[in-house]
């Protein structure tokens, strides 16, 4: 996933992220659990005979997956990361649970990666389906490096890695509306415009899309935090 993509992907629905009072974060670095994530491995194979020889040739590609505890979905953070704490703290933090990210653009000059984003410098790290976002400026701290956002869901087709993250409340991509609706009974549903589909507003700091699956509207990401283009 480029930086640009990256940038436009947070930046969708920084309306919906009220601000919060700035000052300088005083979360220390959260410590990551020592439960190994699960992983199950998925196999899938092809073959092709050609009609004018008799060769055969066969493909098979393995994918691991890894099931996550102690990440929850949460409008203050993800897992024990909570917003306005350390970059470097909370990369360590996610990193030592799902392992080295998939990608990092550094600390970048936000203009650079073609996004509004808050603050002089910004960075991007990622472990698939997977983003965490990070600012020197945001509603939650100023002049320090910090967490400010984060999402969650599947960016090319329906498999996501990793899987199983859910809120506290056990909702997570693939759970339907009534199931959102339960879970934060003061949320917030707006079916969409002919510009931007249905999402549900769970609550200050946590934003929920949705998309319709068999007639019935399910999660298809979430974003906590505050992005960019606020």
């Amino acid at each position: 996933m480029s930086a640009c993509a990256i940038a436009v992907l947070f930046g969708v629905a920084a309306g919906a992220c009220s601000d919060s009072e700035d000052g300088a974060a005083t979360t220390p670095p959260p410590t990551a659990s020592t439960s190994p994530p699960t992983t199950i491995a998925t196999t899938t194979s092809s073959s092709t005979t050609s009609t004018t020889s008799t060769s055969t040739t066969s493909t098979s590609t393995t994918t691991t997956l890894v099931a996550v505890e102690g990440l929850d979905l949460a409008a203050d953070g993800l897992g024990d990361a909570l917003f306005g704490a350390d970059a470097d703290g909370v990369v360590d933090y996610v990193g030592a649970i799902l392992g080295p990210p998939t990608f990092d653009t550094d600390w970048s000059d936000p203009f650079s990666l073609g996004a509004a984003c808050p603050g002089t410098e910004v960075r991007f790290v990622g472990w698939n389906d997977l983003s965490l976002f990070f600012t020197d400026d945001s509603g939650y701290a100023s002049g320090l490096r910090h967490f400010a956002s984060y999402t969650y869901g599947p960016a090319f087709g329906p498999t996501m890695n990793p899987y199983g993250l859910v809120t506290a409340e056990g909702v997570g991509v693939g759970s339907s509306l009534d199931d959102l609706q339960a879970a934060f009974p003061d949320g917030a549903f707006n079916p969409g415009d002919e510009l931007f589909g249905p999402t549900f507003f769970a609550a200050d700091g946590l934003f929920v899309f949705l998309e319709e699956r068999d007639s019935v509207l399910v999660a298809a990401s979430f974003l906590g935090g505050q992005g960019c283009g606020e």
